[in-house]
């Protein structure tokens, strides 16, 4: 009777130790329902992660993502990945979204970097009061649009683009990720994923973490039954173990 007393409340224990993260998720998750995300990409050459990896965050997050390019035919990436866009740069209204990000890769200066449709895009969505970022070699676009003045900035480490973010009058910062009120920049596809944290957070009304280093590439999720699977087995064998600790010393007790 004991032993299974014993047995009862480890299981409790070792469930919710462990699935306590899982319900902290599941209460995130959903927290941008209502919110539409735009995300802007060169029609060749955009970089994969940094539209991929944000637009799951995003998603996951419970907005809404759209895409556009110059054009709205399909566009590809510098590791394969293609795209159709929802929209052609020219038919975006700012004003219908929360929040507007500007995706890098070796396509942006030659796609986005003098588009000036682009540029009236992201002023527009600054000066309305919406989230506005870019990664890589995207935050010259912000520069070039206007609104990096006198802000600290980060942007892919590349002379160009760092005399360009200076030239704009931007405070440049070699970091992951850098946040200056509602505009977040990111500085590379090793920050994605701490560039679409920064994102989320602004959205939901939080406050943002810096970021000084790039974000390690995250381990592939356990899947909720092997939680399970788990916490069962720990549980088991803590069992096993007490019942043999309580079996040992009533046998003990008997020898005495």
């Amino acid at each position: 009777m004991c032993s299974k007393f014993v047995f009862l409340l480890t299981s409790l224990f070792i469930l919710f130790i462990l699935l306590a993260p899982l319900t902290a998720t599941a209460l995130a998750e959903g927290t941008l329902e209502g919110k539409k995300i735009l995300m802007v990409i060169a029609q060749q050459d955009f970089r994969d992660e940094e539209l991929f990896k944000p637009k799951a965050v995003f998603e996951g997050a419970g907005a809404s993502v759209f895409v556009a390019a110059p054009r709205k035919e399909t566009a590809k990436g510098m590791l394969g990945g293609e795209v159709q866009p929802d929209f052609a740069i020219s038919d975006v209204n700012a004003s219908e979204f929360d929040a507007v990000v500007v995706v890098g890769g070796s396509g942006s200066p030659k796609y986005l970097w003098d588009d000036t449709q682009l540029r009236n895009l992201v002023r527009d969505a600054y000066e309305d009061g919406k989230v506005v970022a870019a990664i890589c070699l995207s935050p010259v676009v912000l520069a070039r649009a206007g609104i990096l003045k006198g802000k600290s900035a980060t942007v892919f480490p590349s002379s160009d683009a760092i005399a360009e973010l200076k030239k704009g009058g931007a405070i440049y910062k070699d970091e992951s990720v850098v946040i200056a009120g509602r505009v977040v920049t990111g500085r590379d596809p090793a920050s994605a994923e701490a560039f679409a944290n920064a994102i989320v957070s602004l959205l939901r009304g939080e406050e943002p973490k810096q970021t000084s280093q790039p974000t390690q590439q995250p381990s592939s999720p356990k899947p909720a039954g092997f939680e399970l699977f788990y916490a069962v087995l720990s549980a088991a064998v803590v069992s096993l173990l007490t019942t043999r600790h309580l079996t040992t010393r009533h046998r003990t007790k008997r020898v005495k």
